[in-house]
């Protein structure tokens, strides 16, 4: 009988990683993410299984909270193929060298061994166990096992995973639906829902939660710009992913200006990593939707226009800081946890004239979720620093599916066949939310705890 392990993102949003145990004794590490809090500790502790004993990788996508564990546990003995889609290839490669470029800011002033984290050596020895699969081919794991990749719209080269094996004759099939995309994305097309299987393991971040924004995302993005930067001279801060979000962004943007509809007013992208990945996206043209497409042959660029500056400058918030007429900053990260975004967010809480937007999903912990609780004032450090700059949020250009969607997306099975889902990725309340309704359209569920098992 197969086995399946959780090892992260168990009543928690990060730190992606499910071991799939086959019955020949095949063992498939789904996903390496990070987890941050696991990673402020010694890496003995970041894998609960032995690194040498995994034959096979397979990334859903690039995004650190499923990839960021990659160089160690190569590090580790780990020495069999990573398999992933080419975008996911290519995003990874600059994700992870941005990542440990940071590591060695970060915790190489600790005088902590690069073993304990990783460092940019550590990066490039792993390139060459990467082996890169289309979308919706089938492919051998050995003997009668194999996986598909299905795009499932949450960012450029993101899949779900379909893993086959037979056992005592019988093939059986389990779905990894990695962060699924929600419908009517700017850029990508709509998630791919692959139906007939045995079990399911699915992702909750939106669990109990639904999208209110709905309309078209150029209106409420438009309106926003004209509330902020047009109305009054003011500023828009959007705190956003340098990979996926920024890009919606930066298109959106780009559609407007060309139409006549966005005010001449400049947009700084603070975000190195963002420069890169746009130029990604990019060579990946023929991977989006075909308005994007059209749009890009039309025009030449996807996401370059007469007012769009690209920072690099690592003292870049001080700088637009000093800029005083209206303007757009996209910056990362998008829960305000690090990054430039917590520069310039917090340089600008007491700001009147500053208005900030989250477009995606905050986990507890973080000081967006902070903001978006409607605290008049937050601790930094031994003092209350008053916010005075407007808190905003639309879910129109969120890269996640919400409540509504990821039902839409579970119920393509079939109760009777689907034995049982496997939530992850998602604080317990979604999850337990989530679950509720699936169990109400006659399924079975389970949310694992960290280290729990499951014969299936």
């Amino acid at each position: 009988m197969a086995q399946l392990h959780f090892f992260g993102a168990t009543h928690q949003v990060t730190g992606s990683q499910h071991l799939l145990e086959l019955a020949d004794g095949t063992r498939i590490l789904v996903d390496c993410g990070t987890d941050m809090e696991l990673f402020r500790k010694r890496n003995k502790e970041l894998f609960i299984t032995d690194p040498v004993t995994i034959d096979v990788v397979i990334l859903t996508h690039a995004h650190i909270d499923h990839t960021g564990l990659l160089p160690l546990l190569v590090e580790n003995g780990f020495d069999g193929p990573v398999y992933c889609t080419h975008a996911t290839y290519q995003l990874v490669r600059i994700l992870l060298r941005d990542a440990a470029r940071l590591n060695v800011r970060k915790f190489g002033k600790k005088r902590m061994k690069p073993a304990d984290y990783y460092d940019e050596k550590m990066v490039e020895r792993i390139w060459d166990q990467f082996i890169t699969v289309d979308f919706s081919i089938k492919h051998p794991l050995g003997n009668s096992n194999s996986f598909v990749f299905h795009p499932n719209g949450h960012l450029l080269g993101a899949a779900a995973i379909t893993i086959t094996w037979t056992e005592q004759n019988k093939v059986k099939s389990i779905l990894f639906s990695g962060d699924i995309g929600h419908n009517d994305d700017p850029l990508l097309e709509d998630p791919e829902i692959p139906g007939g299987m045995d079990f399911m393991v699915c992702e909750s971040t939106y669990g109990g939660r639904y999208h209110e924004d709905i309309g078209n995302a150029e209106e409420i993005i438009l309106r926003m710009i004209r509330e902020t930067c047009v109305d009054q001279p003011g500023r828009l801060i959007v705190p956003a992913s340098s990979v996926g979000r920024t890009q919606v962004f930066l298109y959106l943007f780009n559609r407007l200006r060309r139409a006549g509809d966005l005010p001449p007013i400049p947009v700084f992208t603070d975000s190195p990593l963002a420069r890169k990945s746009t130029a990604i996206y990019e060579d990946f043209r023929p991977y989006l939707n075909d308005t994007a497409r059209e749009f890009g042959d039309d025009h030449g660029s996807l996401f370059d226009f007469d007012q769009v500056t690209y920072i690099a400058d690592m003292d870049s918030a001080e700088q637009i800081q000093n800029y005083h007429e209206p303007c757009i900053i996209l910056t990362s990260s998008g829960m305000v946890s690090g990054g430039k975004s917590e520069d310039h967010v917090l340089m600008n809480l007491q700001n009147p004239f500053c208005t900030i937007l989250f477009i995606g999903f905050c986990a507890e912990g973080t000081l967006g979720h902070s903001l978006l609780q409607g605290r008049s004032s937050i601790r930094l450090g031994r003092e209350l620093t008053p916010v005075n700059a407007r808190i905003a949020r639309t879910d129109a250009l969120s890269g996640h599916a919400d409540h509504n969607g990821l039902l839409e997306y579970v119920n393509i099975q079939k109760p009777d066949k689907l034995k049982k889902i496997f939530l992850v990725h998602g604080e317990t309340g979604s999850m337990r939310q989530l679950a509720d309704s699936l169990s109400q359209n006659g399924f079975h569920t389970e949310i694992p705890q960290r280290n729990e098992s499951f014969t299936i």
